[in-house]
């Protein structure tokens, strides 16, 4: 019997691998790619996994679609107040998550940098 602690790393290297074919095949099959997304988010929750920042920014909570910036996702930056935050709709569903940019709390933690991670802006 394999111990947790393998299990979660198993999960995650799944996850990881799931996220790179979805990414590379959007562009032929964007089907494939959303159930690319949704697998992942489904070995996440199976395994009882901390939705990792990276997954978290490029699949749809809702829906599980892949996002891609322009295609399935629409990114804003909008105030509200004092606040400032980055708006990320999913254009299948509406579904819209908002990262924020100025709390002091947050400072180390900042899961929307990796939407831009893979695109090198």
């Amino acid at each position: 019997m394999r111990k947790r602690f393998e299990l979660k790393d198993l999960a995650f290297e799944r996850i990881e691998r799931l996220l790179e074919f979805a990414e590379k095949i959007h562009s032929i099959e964007p089907e494939l790619a959303d159930r690319y997304g949704s697998l992942a988010m489904a070995i996440a929750r199976k395994a009882r996994l901390r939705y990792p920042d990276f997954l978290k920014s490029r699949v749809c909570r809702k829906c599980g679609a892949f996002l891609v910036p322009g295609v399935t996702m629409r990114v804003r930056v909008k105030n509200r107040g004092k606040m400032k935050y980055i708006s990320v709709t999913c254009l299948k569903c509406g579904y819209t998550r908002r990262y924020p940019l100025n709390w002091k709390d947050r400072l180390t933690r900042r899961p929307w940098r990796a939407l831009y991670k893979r695109w090198g802006t």
